[in-house]
């Protein structure tokens, strides 16, 4: 019998999303937004990590999104 293996999950590059919005939060409040997105985005969604918080500087990320809803609700929650 022959088996068929499918992905956990499907990995997407970054440019494969409609659109793209980067936010700089402190050290900790990335899983504030990631809490938020679980519960308010509606699309496929994904984020990058650019660069590490510390306590002396904000980390950088960026969040993708296919849906023009989910794009435009992000911006003006988190900007």
């Amino acid at each position: 019998m022959k088996q068929t293996h499918e992905p956990l999950f499907e990995i997407r590059l970054g440019d494969s999303f409609n659109y793209a919005r980067e936010i700089n939060k402190p050290f900790g409040e990335l899983d504030r937004v990631l809490a938020w997105c679980k519960t308010e985005l509606t699309g496929e969604w994904r984020w990058q990590l650019v660069d590490v918080s510390t306590d002396k500087r904000p980390g950088r990320y960026i969040f993708y999104f296919d849906s023009e809803r989910d794009y435009f609700a992000f911006t003006l929650y988190w900007q």
